[in-house]
């Protein structure tokens, strides 16, 4: 791997030297800056195709051409355009995060399946609480969540084979990135129970499932900080 921070291009092909933790979490600290400025563009161009479209080109992604003619040819009917969904899994398809089916959990880690089926007890309880801006402690504590889900599965532990291949570097960095996001969650539960949101056996449950959690990614990261 070069020296110089270049991680737009990034090649995961053989060959390049192995990343160690301290250069992945770099890496995860561009993505942090990457979404952050997304997320400014939008406020300011707005949440709508023109603005997706305004706020990629700023960025310097490079978007799909619209097509276009001369002015003296006969116009033909217009396709649809694409929605966000589709430009952003298009050209910046990582920030989507699929959640699995229940069949698909077969191959995974204890510590992922955990996470993924407290993630669908938290969706089924909050499904009736409505929000009405970004920064509401229910959003906070629930982005938490899905972003520790999302770094489990950059160090494979959705899949068993695929972890048994990735970086310690990677492994190591991305545990702890999950790690943070679950104390974020779990510290934002106070902020629900001064709201009135929860129950008092709701909140324990949350924090309880979550502190296990907790527990387990640090014996993972224990583990791995002894091996090779």
């Amino acid at each position: 791997m070069p020296d110089s921070e270049d991680f737009e291009n990034f090649n995961d092909s053989p060959g390049n030297e192995e990343w160690d933790e301290d250069r992945w979490e770099k890496f995860f600290q561009r993505e942090d800056e990457q979404k952050r400025k997304l997320e400014e563009l939008l406020e300011k161009y707005g949440f709508s195709e023109k603005g997706l479209r305004l706020a990629f080109e700023e960025m310097g992604y490079q978007l799909p051409e619209e097509s276009g003619g001369d002015g003296d040819e006969e116009q033909s009917p217009e396709e649809p355009e694409e929605n966000i969904d589709e430009i952003l899994e298009k050209e910046y398809g990582e920030w989507a995060l699929d959640m699995p089916t229940r069949g698909q959990l077969g191959n995974a880690h204890p510590l992922f399946s955990n996470t993924y089926e407290l993630i669908l007890k938290i969706l089924k309880m909050l499904r009736h609480i409505n929000v009405g801006y970004k920064d509401h402690p229910i959003v906070i504590f629930q982005s938490g969540l899905f972003e520790s889900m999302s770094k489990l599965i950059r160090a494979g532990y959705d899949d068993l084979d695929y972890k048994m291949e990735a970086e310690r570097g990677l492994i190591l960095a991305a545990l702890k990135r999950a790690r943070k996001s679950l104390y974020i969650s779990l510290l934002t539960i106070p902020k629900l129970d001064e709201m009135k949101i929860l129950s008092y056996t709701t909140q324990n449950l949350f924090r309880n499932e979550i502190t296990n959690l907790l527990k387990e990614i640090n014996q993972e990261i224990l583990f791995h900080k002894k091996e090779r």
